[in-house]
């Protein structure tokens, strides 16, 4: 993650103290990470469509207007757009885990 888009899922001051902590006597058992957004209520609560469903661009609405080129489609600008707004919804969602470095240098404006 940190190579290929530049964060990380998990603060390295808080892996380093994982590593430096003991393992206690009754430990807790089951998975601490849970995604959000791989419950369909919080993915329909935050009005996020993830990028794994065809044709997304045609159910998000964002209140600009629909552009279509000489063939009927959605121009290629306005789908870009509409895309960008749920993929925001991701962004914002895992802000924290983005490090401080990374988050000072997003412009997060149309066609970021």
């Amino acid at each position: 993650m940190q190579e290929n888009y530049g964060l990380l899922i998990n603060d390295p001051d808080t892996i380093k103290l994982l590593d430096e902590t003991c393992q206690p006597k009754k430990a807790c058992q089951g998975t601490p990470w849970y995604t959000v957004l791989s419950n369909v209520k919080y993915q329909n609560s935050f009005n996020y469509i993830g990028a794994f469903i065809g044709e997304r661009e045609k159910l998000i609405e964002d209140g600009t207007p629909e552009e279509f080129d000489n063939n009927g489609e959605m121009s290629k600008a306005n789908v870009r757009i509409r895309c960008e707004q749920s993929d925001m919804v991701m962004i914002l969602l895992n802000l924290a885990v983005i490090p401080d470095e990374v988050v000072k240098k997003m412009i997060l404006t149309p066609g970021w």
